[in-house]
């Protein structure tokens, strides 16, 4: 059988199909959308609101000076006017009340506590310190010769050991019985410490004094008070003594 004769397509066909040449069944759509934008801006324009009188693209600036209103006073009510007016524009003090057989005041001119207060009779002021100082606590007491030579005084406990405190070190002793006790000699250190310290006595064959000496780094002594005053640095005796338990 012969093949179907074919004709070729018209160009306008496949330009058409290809893009290449528009479709006029658009051109109506085009135009409405165009109209509906033109009638929109002309719709802005009407509605913006005019543009005030002066230079082209300068805006007008006007200051107004307007007076602030006054505050209106309150009028007083008729009582309160009464008042005002009864009341006297230079008001007077009212007299003070005495009382004739009333006592002199304290301290006054003329006491009676002060007819006889005789300024000569008071002691000097030199002798206030001097008191002062009597009747403070007295001076340590000296009890030897401290290992370098100065003055060994008499220790003052500040806290007094415990018996826990001692028990680990006395216990070392070869007789730590009643009666046994330990003497050393410390110097006297910030604090109420203790420093330097070494025996210096102990009841014979007991070994207290070494005993004690190791268990003085718990002591808290005051230093010796020398003119009054405390001296830290200075040497102290320290004893130990066991006593008889009941």
């Amino acid at each position: 059988m012969n093949a179907p004769a074919s004709f070729p397509a018209p160009a306008g066909y496949l330009a058409r199909q290809r893009g290449l040449l528009p479709d006029w069944r658009r051109v109506p759509v085009l135009a409405i959308v165009i109209a509906l934008h033109v009638l929109l801006i002309l719709l802005l324009l009407l509605l913006a609101p005019p543009l005030p009188k002066g230079k082209p693209g300068v805006t007008s600036m006007v200051a107004v000076n307007v007076a602030a209103p006054r505050p209106q006073r309150a009028q007083p009510k008729p009582q309160q006017q009464k008042r005002a007016e009864k009341a006297p524009s230079n008001p007077q003090p009212k007299p003070l009340v005495t009382v004739p057989d009333a006592p002199p005041a304290k301290w006054s001119f003329g006491d009676p506590a002060l007819r006889d207060f005789d300024l000569s009779k008071l002691p000097p002021a030199d002798s206030a310190p001097a008191q002062m100082a009597e009747a403070g606590p007295p001076d340590s007491a000296v009890v030897g010769v401290a290992p370098d030579g100065s003055k060994l005084y008499a220790a003052e406990w500040q806290r007094e050991p415990t018996d826990a405190e001692l028990a680990f070190y006395i216990r070392k002793a070869r007789y730590s019985g009643p009666g046994a006790y330990g003497l050393i000699a410390c110097r006297t250190a910030p604090r109420f410490k203790v420093e330097d310290c070494r025996p210096i006595g102990e009841s014979p064959g007991s070994g207290m004094g070494y005993a004690v000496n190791e268990a003085a780094w718990q002591f808290r002594v005051k230093p010796p008070r020398v003119n009054g005053v405390y001296q830290v640095g200075t040497w102290v005796s320290i004893k130990i003594h066991i006593s008889p338990t009941e």
